[in-house]
């Protein structure tokens, strides 16, 4: 099997990676993804913040959120805190 061993700074930026990284050849174009090397302790901190008490949200919440904030952001003008705590509350049924 072929080997590229990676540069000190490239071997570093691997291992600090959260999310896939692009290799790519000298002109740019994309040779391979290479998914992030988790270490140990950052498995450890995901499992202890999953075990905190507290209401959880999945992406697609969180994106149609943030499409709504947009939306009344849009036709309202800035939004305070409160307000975006409110339309929060109007999403998941919650009384504000």
């Amino acid at each position: 099997m072929t080997q590229i061993i990676l540069t000190p700074e490239q071997a570093r930026v691997y291992h600090m990676a959260k999310e896939p990284i692009q290799v790519c050849d000298a002109q740019g174009k994309v040779i391979g993804t290479l998914p992030p090397d988790y270490s140990s302790e950052f498995i450890a901190e995901l499992k202890r913040r999953a075990r905190e008490p507290g209401r959880r949200y999945t992406s697609e919440q969180v994106t149609q959120y943030l499409k709504k904030l947009a939306e009344v952001r849009e036709n309202e003008g800035p939004i305070d805190r409160e307000r975006a705590i409110a339309i929060l509350k109007e999403l998941h049924g919650e009384d504000a």
